[in-house]
């Protein structure tokens, strides 16, 4: 019997890292932003806009991880590429709290060029995996 396993045990273990530091880096990110909302000079509209963005964060964040987790131990494709395209939104809220809120403190930058780090490495990684995964099953349908 041969045993053909495919999964990522690295993939894995990042997915498993990523979960920690989307905890510490959502928390980071919800603690600042009372902070500055309580110490700097922040509009109300503009408070709750930032707000606004803030909160979708987790549960797309849930969502890609769980999938990319999915999608490695099932050897499938399909999860992968959903993971891999939640990582556009994830980024995009990381690229607006670095470069475009009103007040953006040095740890709050440092901590999201590491988490956006992160979030690319992985989507790279995903992307090379659903890739190997379609075409090893395309070979094994072929046998």
């Amino acid at each position: 019997m041969i045993n053909n396993v495919r999964s990522s045990l690295v993939y894995q273990l990042l997915i498993k890292a990523q979960e920690t530091i989307s905890c510490i880096y959502f928390l980071l990110i919800f603690l600042l932003y009372w902070y500055k909302g309580s110490i700097l000079p922040y509009q109300n509209y503009v408070r709750v806009m930032e707000f606004l963005i803030i909160i979708p964060f987790v549960p797309i964040e849930y969502l890609r991880i769980s999938w990319g987790s999915r999608g490695n131990i099932l050897e499938s494709s399909a999860f992968l590429l959903l993971s891999s395209f939640l990582a556009v939104p994830v980024i995009l809220i990381t690229v607006y709290l670095t470069f475009f809120q009103n007040y953006v403190l040095f740890i709050e930058e440092i901590f999201s060029y590491i988490f956006g780090g992160f979030v690319i490495f992985e989507t790279i990684l995903s992307f090379s995996l659903s890739i190997a995964f379609s075409s090893s099953s395309s070979t094994t349908n072929l046998q």
